[in-house]
């Protein structure tokens, strides 16, 4: 396929890779083995595979859509619905992307607040790392995929490593008995571990910014293989570090076991734990508010630079708005409700609708 877009301004496939595991893995990795547990207990492990499952059929679905039409969703919706009903589902795809952005960023503050500055105000924490997302976003995807790369191989040498210290005190008992729970919960486990993988839809946006993107299927499958097994290697040893009722009062499990480390002259590990994920935070919001102010620039035409600066004003504003940690996780479910229809339904639907379309249309 011959891109659209000028040679410069494109990355190679091999960085599908960083770009899908930073979606991926975020603030989420922190707090995940809590709410995966709820219905399934510590068979949860399972359905992490489930679910991992069943995105890889996902994503090979995105990318026989973005094959057949050879350029992102904003360009899809208007070959399948027309303008104004294919406008109106990329309203929907802005937000859908914004609002995701959003809730990483506010909970990685809240994060900040509670493990390191917890006098500091909300708008002084925000306005640091949206200036940090600014000079990011505004640099480029090129930058983009770079701060990607970056944000992939610094906090995995430096943090993946603290997790193993809590095995320790490990108790392996826990996992037993194995397979003590129903199908249901298990289905149920598995679609609130969904959100654990919501990012991978940006995709939709950054397939035409790709060197030979048919080629980069198999990094984005890597990209996804990897995560999971992140997810489910970090998962084993909370459930065999934490008892279920330990587990059901820890907000920040991930966080809690790397704090076992010991090193000389570090007291706090996790001050370098939190100041350290901000390389994988910045770069998973990056893409998620470039991807949307991408969808902005070919909706509305508005210049990306000041779709940019509008939406993180809005960010700072709503940020400073959500103060209390109910109101973060009333908007956490609502979004998760509504990313499980996209990604289970609608992703599905507008792949069999595609192929129907080009099928009429040839």
């Amino acid at each position: 396929m011959k891109s659209l877009l000028d040679e410069r301004h494109l990355v190679s496939s091999f960085y599908v890779f960083f770009l899908i595991y930073t979606n991926i893995i975020g603030i989420g990795i922190m707090t995940f083995q809590r709410e995966i547990t709820k219905d399934a207990g510590y068979d949860a492990w399972i359905s992490i595979i489930l679910s991992s499952i069943s995105i890889h059929i996902l994503v090979w679905m995105v990318y026989r859509i973005l094959g057949i039409a050879k350029n992102d969703v904003i360009h899809v919706h208007k070959f399948c619905f027309g303008k104004w009903i294919g406008g109106l589902f990329n309203i929907f795809v802005i937000f859908y992307f914004l609002i995701l952005a959003l809730i990483v960023f506010r909970v990685y503050i809240e994060v900040v607040q509670v493990w390191l500055f917890p006098l500091m105000k909300t708008w002084q924490i925000s306005l640091i790392i949206l200036v940090l997302i600014y000079y990011v976003v505004s640099g480029g995807f090129r930058v983009i995929t770079g701060m990607c790369f970056w944000g992939t191989i610094i906090p995995f040498i430096i943090l993946f490593p603290l997790n193993f210290f809590s095995l320790e005190f490990a108790n392996f008992d826990n996992l037993l008995p194995v397979f003590n729970h129903s199908l249901k919960e298990i289905v149920s486990s598995s679609k609130a571990m969904l959100f654990q993988y919501v990012g991978f839809e940006t995709l939709f946006m950054f397939y035409p910014f790709l060197k030979n993107p048919n080629r980069s299927q198999k990094w984005a499958h890597f990209g996804l293989l990897f995560s999971s097994l992140l997810y489910l290697i970090v998962a084993l040893i909370t459930f065999v570090f934490f008892s279920e009722g330990q587990l059901n009062h820890t907000i920040w499990p991930t966080l809690a076991q790397m704090k076992i480390a010991k090193f000389p002259l570090i007291e706090r590990v996790e001050f370098i734990v939190v100041s350290i994920w901000l390389l994988l935070v910045l770069p998973n919001i990056s893409v998620k508010i470039w991807a949307g102010c991408r969808a902005i620039k070919k909706v509305i035409n508005v210049k990306q630079r000041i779709s940019l600066f509008i939406v993180l004003v809005l960010f700072f504003i709503i940020a400073n708005v959500l103060k209390e940690r109910s109101q973060i996780e009333r908007l956490n479910e609502m979004y998760s409700n509504i990313a499980f229809y996209f990604v289970y339904l609608y992703i599905p639907f507008l792949f069999l609708y595609i192929h129907i379309k080009h099928k009429i249309t040839k």
